[in-house]
């Protein structure tokens, strides 16, 4: 398909001779202070805008992107290594919910490197539904489901009582953070 491709892309489509990767920019953190892990599938590191894509190995999967023709839900599954405890702690300490997860295809040459700056596009970007962490003798892993824009669509907006809420909108707010044991008897 090459609606929408730039012609350095289909150029090299047409030569059957390409390499195609993933570039994922994961978005963890709070809300208020959101740290990006950026990884590829690429055999080597690439930089594109400025952000350098890890080929450290960590992105082990991505599920099947696929488009229709109706407004529906669509759900994709990441997989990345859980060997990373930096992720580990992200995702357990500040949530994982919500946050953005964007993926982008890229076209290499035969040196492995990006064609063009215009080789790079985005094939998907959506949120965090989901995660299940999963360590074996021998593995670990992290799979989060990511939907779809749709998936808040019917969502009704508001404002959550919790301190990563209060911080995206009032950073040096603490208001919030004994929240939970308020209810609490002494």
């Amino acid at each position: 398909m090459s609606r929408g491709l730039h012609s350095d892309i289909t150029t090299e489509l047409a030569k059957g001779k390409f390499t195609m990767v993933h570039l994922v920019a994961l978005t963890l953190g709070t809300f208020a202070s959101p740290s990006v892990y950026y990884y590829t599938d690429a055999p080597n590191d690439l930089t594109e805008s400025g952000d350098t894509y890890l080929a450290n190995g960590f992105l082990l999967g991505l599920g099947a992107i696929s488009e229709s023709q109706s407004m529906s839900v669509g759900n994709l599954n990441l997989t990345i290594s859980g060997v990373n405890q930096t992720i580990i702690s992200q995702v357990l300490n500040n949530g994982y919910l919500y946050k953005t997860v964007t993926i982008k295809r890229a076209f290499l040459d035969s040196s492995n490197d990006l064609i063009s700056s215009n080789s790079v596009y985005t094939c998907y970007k959506g949120l965090i539904a989901g995660m299940q962490i999963a360590d074996k003798k021998d593995s670990s892993i992290i799979q989060f489901t990511l939907n779809n824009h749709w998936s808040s669509f019917g969502k009704i907006s508001g404002r959550m009582t919790t301190p990563d809420s209060q911080h995206q909108f009032y950073s040096p707010d603490y208001g919030f953070d004994r929240m939970a044991s308020s209810n609490k008897k002494a």
